[in-house]
């Protein structure tokens, strides 16, 4: 009778050998006699006997990475003709045949099948583990907002580390509460410590729970420009005690260029609107109005003609000393609103400055209206700039309009025969 039970062990290993044996040709193993000076008489063909099971013994089915496994496979009936059989592996991932050992390699289920001769076949089933050697959060410190809400991505090393269960707990719920997937939930202001736990080890992250900004407002210093005007703006982000006051600044409309922390340049007419967004996504936003000086005055003197032609008038011509007198005399009365002049003297000494000689001269100023629209029609309203308008004795006309800081337009008309 031949004995085949072998005494066997499940031994880690530090290093893995880095060459395979996995593409040898498989080999069959034949268990050995108890005795090994004993050997088998010679069989006649008809005494053969069949193997009719075989098991594979081990210390354990359950090993860690890199355990060498040495399997004891017992041969039924014990006095089989033949004790060859063949090792091999379901799952090379798992387990390998390396140096003529076998050896875990990786994380999972593999079965050690042998296989008789005659096909019959025993398995085993291993199970390797991959140990949990770290975990982390990632970061040292989570700022939160109150009431929002944050996912975890913990890191666990190794990849393939197999293990049950992460388990996360809040070292103050009344700060903040975490869920068993490692959404932390902010309660209220303060700090508080995340731990997540996975097979006894540990990280921690400190969360601090953080007033939001939950308004913002944006003002500039005034509501009206010109081209080539430099704005300045401020933002407001209420609360005040919220945490992270950081915000970005946006252009829309009208072209209009960022200059500084708090200006932009006014590039073109039209509306320009600026808009604030804090960190947490909170927006405020503010219009302002460009406008094209010369523009305005080409529309004025253009609406002023119209006005001559319905009276049965002629229209005014363009003298280029007259529209400078009209673009002096806007600016002064930006400062000095009066048809004298800021150093008191009167406004027809401008005429005389800028060589612009008349028999007739007269003068049409307005503040506030917005449009060239309403600057003509405030003067048609008023008998006395009517009068200067359709007067006969005068046939030219020069218009200059204005601004001051505080975004209000001026308008100045001139006239001389």
């Amino acid at each position: 009778m031949l004995l085949s039970a072998l005494l066997i062990a499940c031994s880690p290993v530090d290093a893995l050998p880095d060459e395979s044996e996995a593409g040898d040709p498989p080999d069959f193993d034949q268990a050995e006699p108890p005795d090994a000076t004993q050997r088998d008489p010679v069989v006649p063909q008809d005494d053969f006997i069949e193997i009719e099971r075989l098991t594979i013994e081990l210390d354990s089915y359950v090993v860690s990475r890199g355990t060498v496994i040495e399997p004891n496979v017992i041969i039924l009936p014990y006095d089989a003709t033949e004790s060859f059989y063949h090792l091999q592996s379901s799952d090379e991932t798992v387990l390998r045949r390396r140096m003529g050992r076998w050896t875990a390699v990786g994380a999972g289920r593999a079965d050690l099948i042998a296989t008789a001769t005659n096909g019959v076949t025993g398995r085993a089933r291993i199970t390797v583990t991959v140990a949990v050697e770290s975990v982390s959060l990632g970061e040292d410190e989570i700022i939160i907002e109150l009431d929002e809400s944050l996912a975890l991505t913990p890191v666990i090393y190794p990849e393939d580390a197999m293990f049950d269960h992460v388990y996360y707990t809040s070292s103050d719920e009344s700060v903040a509460t975490v869920t068993e997937d490692g959404t932390i939930n902010a309660v209220s202001v303060g700090t508080t410590e995340i731990t997540i736990s996975v097979d006894g080890v540990s990280a921690a992250v400190t969360v601090s729970v953080s007033v939001p900004v939950t308004g913002i407002s944006v003002r500039t210093d005034r509501s009206t420009y010109s081209i080539g005007d430099e704005a300045t703006f401020s933002v407001q982000l209420t609360p005040q005690d919220a945490a992270d006051r950081s915000f970005t600044i946006t252009l829309s409309g009208a072209p209009a260029s960022i200059t500084g922390d708090n200006t932009f340049s006014c590039d073109s007419a039209g509306e320009v609107t600026i808009t604030a967004t804090a960190a947490n996504g909170v927006t405020g936003s503010h219009t302002v109005t460009v406008i094209d000086l010369a523009a305005f005055a080409d529309e004025v003197f253009r609406l002023t003609n119209a006005e001559r032609e319905n009276a049965g008038l002629p229209p005014f011509g363009i003298r280029p000393e007259l529209t400078q007198v009209a673009l002096i005399r806007a600016d002064e009365i930006s400062r000095h609103f009066a048809h004298d002049r800021p150093d008191g003297r009167s406004c027809f000494t401008a005429f005389e400055e800028n060589g612009v000689s008349y028999n007739w001269a007269g003068e049409n100023i307005a503040a506030g209206q917005r449009t060239p629209e309403e600057a003509v029609q405030g003067w048609m309203d008023s008998p006395g700039h009517r009068a200067n308008i359709l007067r006969r004795e005068y046939g030219h006309l020069g218009v200059g309009v204005a601004i001051d800081n505080t975004g209000r337009i001026y308008w100045s008309q001139n006239f001389t025969d």
